[in-house]
């Protein structure tokens, strides 16, 4: 099968219809709360609806909770600071700079597997479709869905 052309008019419709619809989490993956759900819905952007498999999702999956994680991590050290004081007085490395770097590897690890890390200055590797995907989005939030609908003029 054919891959669909992103520099159409049906390639434009198709990025609005995708902007518009959330992907769905797999069978058997559950987020954990609210902000993992806006993370989730921020991530699977990236892509069309259609260039998601199951078995993506679940790796997307764990980079979500890693991302949670590392912004919970990340809210407590910003609190107590890159440096703390041990039970002897002493200034040390807060152990809290360890552990986000550690959930970051992770994570950047899984998006470089799932090819998410793609720019549009490399043509290698562009995601045109995650990329109109994006752009119909953002028109989207800039104008209302309602202001790109076409209304009927009223005939006098």
């Amino acid at each position: 099968m054919r891959k669909a052309r992103t520099d159409s008019i049906n390639g434009d419709i198709e990025a609005f219809q995708n902007a518009q619809e959330k992907i769905a989490l797999p069978e058997g993956v559950i987020l954990r709360d609210e902000q993992e759900q806006v993370i989730w819905d921020q991530f699977t952007k990236t892509r069309a609806k259609s260039a998601w498999r199951d078995f993506d999702l679940v790796l997307l999956a764990k980079a979500v909770r890693l991302e949670a994680d590392i912004r919970k991590i990340q809210l407590t050290l910003d609190k107590s600071g890159p440096v703390i004081k041990n039970k002897r007085e002493t200034l040390v490395e807060n152990p809290l700079l360890r552990v986000v770097d550690t959930l970051q590897r992770q994570q950047l690890a899984i998006i470089r597997s799932m090819s998410l890390n793609q720019t549009d200055t490399d043509p290698r590797t562009l995601n045109a479709q995650g990329m109109k995907n994006a752009e119909a989005s953002n028109t989207m939030q800039s104008f209302g869905l309602e202001s790109l609908i076409a209304m009927p003029s009223n005939a006098h």
